[in-house]
């Protein structure tokens, strides 16, 4: 009997610390929601080899509204109106755009346009240190294993995501400014008349 309550005490003692990490970092991630600043991305494969590299600024206002402006190695922007998301390959003039709903919904990108208390759902969160907290996700279908998230001054500073095929990629966050508020001019999509578009669903 005193076996099993102490089994009891420490699953209910790891359910709490679950929960006080997830109620930590909504609170994070919601100070997050009206942000712009600078990233730098980079993508290592299985052996821990840099495969790609990629710098840019961005623009994120609540609610799921983003814009994520690739500078270099080639120009890529990505548009959330909250509604769709449009990709569009500058230098290959292709574009696509899809509801921003369902697997985009679940998607990394989501995590700093959603509110997280309803984004937090899909996942399990743990605290790995201050300020650093690992996301594994529910649902088998999702796109990678585990995400990771640092924030230093409660801005966020870094996003690790280990995808399914083993590859790491990750994205630092620089100069970061908060804003009360932007433009929806800032996420109307207008593509030249020479871009393709395709539809996904």
């Amino acid at each position: 009997m005193k076996h099993l309550f102490a089994v009891l005490g420490l699953m209910l003692s790891a359910t709490a610390v679950a929960q006080t990490a997830a109620e930590s970092l909504t609170g994070l991630l919601d100070q997050n929601r009206n942000i712009e600043g600078e990233f730098r991305q980079m993508t290592n494969n299985e052996q821990g080899e840099t495969v790609q590299n990629s710098e840019g600024v961005f623009l994120l206002a609540a609610p799921n509204r983003f814009v994520w402006d690739t500078v270099t190695p080639f120009p890529q922007r990505i548009i959330s109106d909250g509604e769709w998301v449009t990709i569009w390959d500058v230098d290959l003039e292709q574009a696509t755009r899809k509801p921003f709903s369902g697997s985009v919904g679940n998607s990394p990108a989501a995590l700093l346009g959603e509110s997280a208390e309803d984004v937090l759902t899909h996942y399990e969160v743990k605290t790995l240190a201050e300020n650093t907290y690992q996301l594994s996700p529910k649902e088998q279908e999702d796109l990678f294993d585990t995400l990771t998230l640092s924030f230093d001054n409660k801005k966020i500073s870094a996003m690790s995501i280990k995808d399914v095929l083993g590859q790491t990629t990750i994205i630092e966050f620089a100069n970061i400014e908060t804003h009360n508020g932007v433009s929806e001019s800032n996420f109307v999509v207008k593509l030249p008349d020479s871009v393709d578009v395709m539809f996904e669903q």
